[in-house]
């Protein structure tokens, strides 16, 4: 019962983070070409302007993330209200956090006034005044109450991400980087990435350098592993590693399945040590980045991006170097098992 629960909470909450994404996206581009535009400052003109369509954007997460988690556990009636949860914690200060209790909130409140018995002349206007009316009204008010605490953490939240350096940066960024790594694209990864998105709407770019690490290394240093030590892939293996170094330097952790399917025990703790270690070096090195989604391709709008490549090797290598140390030469049974394609 409690893991049918959790796994329903988690599909909610990855719906709602798979609309942000868009906005997310979009925001974190144009804010970094203003930035870029008026060579690392906000300038009158173009990049003012810009950097103002991509702060819009950005404050249009967290409400959107909400209408859609509302959206996935009560169907369209929910949208309104979980939106407008969300613009309150927005509003309020509670950020990230709020929107997903603003989400939560407004898909049951919404669920419970579908349950409510009506005349079928009234039952007519449920759905584009009652519940949309009562929903609102409701989710906007326990969103002013329970809010406040929230603000508070997210505010404290906030402040402990920005005031990391040094070693406490180290260890956000292995974390983060480690859990990206350690499923590949399992509920593990989606926590950390539904995090890391989450503080970009609060001006926090730190995590999603990490994220980044985790998210594309793990393909690519496995493709690596194949070249530096041939004899412990099989032939499939090896067909595979430029398929799946494409995958990852598009942003695709799945590439790295095949290779921890046919061995999980060695190949998942060389992705988790390797990731985190490139993560951990991103951050420390002051890598941010304010966009989550494009690959390689978006790493020049970066913070600091040579900082971030360093990191983002240093995962690589660490990956490739363990996972060549751990496997075992594989025999020719094993060389026969055709496994995974990735073409």
């Amino acid at each position: 019962m409690n893991n049918k629960i959790w796994e329903n909470a988690r599909r909610h909450l990855m719906t709602g983070v798979s609309y942000m994404i868009p906005f997310v996206v979009s925001g974190g581009l144009l804010l970094t070409i203003g930035i870029l535009i008026g060579g690392g400052k906000v300038i009158p003109g173009m990049s003012k302007t810009l950097v103002d369509m991509g702060v819009t954007a950005f404050q249009m997460m967290v409400p959107i993330m909400a209408g859609y988690m509302a959206y996935s556990m009560a169907d369209r009636p929910g949208i309104a209200p979980g939106i407008v949860g969300g613009l309150i914690a927005n509003k309020i200060g509670a950020g990230f956090l709020g929107g997903i209790v603003a989400g939560f909130i407004a898909g049951w409140i919404v669920n419970q006034l579908k349950k409510i018995p009506m005349h079928p002349y009234i039952a007519a206007l449920k759905p584009i005044i009652i519940i949309p009316f009562f929903g609102v009204a409701i989710v906007s008010g326990l969103m002013l109450i329970i809010g406040q605490p929230i603000s508070a953490l997210s505010k404290t939240m906030e402040a402990w991400l920005n005031s990391m350096t040094g070693a406490n940066a180290a260890l956000l960024g292995f974390i983060i980087a480690a859990m990206m790594a350690f499923d590949m694209g399992g509920p593990v990864n989606k926590i950390a990435f539904a995090f890391s998105a989450g503080m970009l709407s609060q001006g926090v770019y730190a995590p999603m350098a990490a994220c980044w690490v985790g998210i594309m290394a793990p393909p690519i240093g496995l493709a690596l592993a194949t070249y530096l030590a041939p004899k412990k892939f099989t032939e499939m293996e090896k067909k595979n590693a430029i398929p799946a170094a494409i995958m990852g330097a598009t942003g695709i952790t799945e590439g790295a399945i095949p290779y921890a399917a046919a061995d999980p025990l060695r190949v998942i703790p060389s992705l988790v040590i390797g990731s985190g270690f490139g993560g951990a070096v991103a951050l420390l090195l002051g890598a941010q980045a304010p966009v989550p989604s494009g690959g390689v391709f978006v790493i020049p709008f970066f913070i600091k991006p040579l900082m971030f490549v360093i990191g983002f090797a240093a995962a690589i290598i660490v990956t490739a170097v363990i996972t060549v140390a751990l496997k075992k030469e594989i025999t020719e049974e094993e060389n026969n098992f055709e496994g995974l394609n990735l073409e």
